[in-house]
């Protein structure tokens, strides 16, 4: 999350548990742990930008990560399946992933509208070919391992159609007939298109979405120590600046990142 550098963090712990004193006036206390929420500001985002960070934090969209069977963190399972493509343990980039046999294909009914981001971790089976990030962007096309590809979704593994969208609604995806199995891992589609900027750091990252997804996991210069938050969106406004002689219109909002 950017922060508004001119309004900064602020920490506000609070207490599980109580401060209190008896009849005696002695103090007593059952507090059992102290967790904080963080607020801040975004300072001037593009419209863009602003949407797909107010998703961020509102947890929406979806996340596979193939640790429970096919099902999403929201409990969303294939709607339509041909071939063989399973969940198997300890085989994927963060634990759990699916397997898919040559020629099968999953689809998932997810429905994000014309606005859309799909990304995955995928590599064959049984190569000794490293993990490979694959985000694909409506409007813009994929992006392999945090660099944007020249060639839109020719080298991925997501079915869209002439118009680069999702057939549908729906997120399939598909492994050609004799190439091998195919291992996917961290499977996430959001109904918004993730910036630019968010493309390379993603990628080296190199850890789960989220822990879990709508939770997130919290670090950086400004924390003493990673904790996992829930987002919270707040008030937001519209502002406008030039850059390269154009005025934009933006926003910027306040949020908080509460601590589980």
């Amino acid at each position: 999350m950017p922060v508004s550098a001119e309004r900064g963090l602020t920490y506000t712990p609070t207490l599980l548990g109580e401060h209190r004193r008896t009849f005696s006036g002695w103090l007593r206390s059952s507090e059992r742990r102290e967790v904080f929420t963080l607020s801040g500001n975004t300072g001037p985002l593009t419209q863009e930008e602003a949407r797909a960070y107010r998703g961020l934090l509102k947890g929406e969209g979806q996340v596979w990560s193939f640790e429970d069977g096919l099902r999403s963190q929201a409990f969303l399972s294939p709607s339509a399946m041909v071939g063989n493509a399973r969940a198997v343990e300890a085989m994927g980039r963060f634990g759990g992933c699916m397997l898919m046999e040559a020629g099968a294909s999953v689809t998932f009914p997810t429905g994000p509208g014309m606005k859309w981001t799909v990304a995955y971790w995928w590599k064959r089976q049984g190569t000794k070919d490293r993990w490979r990030h694959h985000v694909h962007r409506a409007g813009v096309g994929l992006s392999v391992n945090g660099v944007p590809s020249t060639s839109p979704y020719a080298d991925g593994f997501l079915v869209v159609d002439g118009a680069g969208q999702l057939p549908q609604g729906a997120v399939t995806l598909s492994n050609a007939a004799g190439r091998g199995e195919l291992l996917v891992d961290e499977l996430v589609v959001l109904p918004w298109v993730a910036p630019e900027s968010w493309m390379a750091s993603w990628f080296a990252a190199g850890e789960s979405f989220g822990a879990p997804y709508p939770y997130h996991r919290a670090s950086g210069a400004a924390l003493y120590e990673p904790m996992p938050v829930l987002g919270r969106v707040g008030t937001g406004r519209a502002v406008q600046w030039w850059e390269g002689g154009v005025l934009v219109l933006g926003q910027e909002f306040d949020f908080e990142l509460q601590e589980r």
